[in-house]
């Protein structure tokens, strides 16, 4: 699996760090998770086409994870010199459907080239060349986390999350978890994960390595929350830059 870190800020803008998008890619399936706005430039600047997107995967309906969806889908409808012709895959948690009928579907149309599958996933999906299960997670109605699955290997995403042991479940023995850092110990917001609480879901799963993702400005350092989580868990703790590249 090859993963690209495409946003690893928030909602509040940053020239830092763009709003929350990752790129992965195994077997030749692209995807992306969450699509936040600027998602479609650092594609660009990561060297992928929107135009190969397979799927997208969102975690749930705050604008600042999906707002570069219509702009995807628009794209990829008015490309001078290129037809679309294969699906494009839009996995979402429920509720989502009636959203894209009302606020996408009612702008764009339905194209005529291609097919939009629409799936409102409930707990686990085979796709392309992935396995994918979901947890719901404390944070919205509707929001859920991802845990991609190919050959031996597994990488799982919070999204945004507070802590519970839904998360840990499924994260238990991932190679790589990316979760939702939103701020610092001492910046506790409700429905967030906090540094060390990061952690303390990556020791209580077995992970092999945790990513700080999702940061919210903050008065210390960035840097800062890898040593916060470090204090609980004693694997290998990284801080998510836009345009990292890892591959498993």
């Amino acid at each position: 699996m090859k993963l690209i870190i495409l946003g690893s800020g928030t909602c509040v803008p940053s020239l830092k760090r763009n709003a929350p998008g990752y790129y992965l890619e195994a077997g030749g399936f692209q995807i992306l998770v969450d699509c936040g706005s600027g998602t479609l430039l650092q594609l660009e600047r990561a060297g992928k086409s929107y135009k190969s997107i397979d799927a997208v995967f969102i975690t749930h309906r705050h604008p600042d994870h999906f707002a570069d969806l219509m702009p995807l889908i628009q794209a990829l409808l008015a490309t001078p010199k290129f037809k679309r012709e294969k699906d494009l895959f839009i996995v979402t948690p429920c509720g989502f459907i009636s959203y894209y009928e009302k606020a996408i579907a009612s702008i764009l149309g339905k194209p005529k080239d291609f097919s939009i599958q629409l799936i409102e996933i409930e707990d686990k999906l085979e796709l392309g060349s992935f396995n994918i299960f979901t947890a719901e997670t404390v944070h919205s109605t509707d929001s859920i986390s991802y845990r991609f699955e190919h050959g031996d290997k597994a990488i799982v995403f919070t999204g945004d999350a507070d802590y519970d042991q839904g998360i840990v479940e499924l994260s238990i023995k991932a190679d790589l978890l990316i979760a939702d850092c939103s701020f610092p110990d001492l910046m506790k917001a409700k429905g967030h994960l906090t540094s060390k609480e990061c952690g303390l879901v990556a020791k209580r799963a077995g992970v092999k390595k945790l990513l700080l993702s999702h940061l919210y400005p903050a008065d210390i350092p960035d840097i800062e929350r890898v040593r916060e989580a470090r204090d609980v868990f004693d694997g290998d703790v990284l801080l998510a830059e836009d345009l990292m590249e890892m591959e498993y």
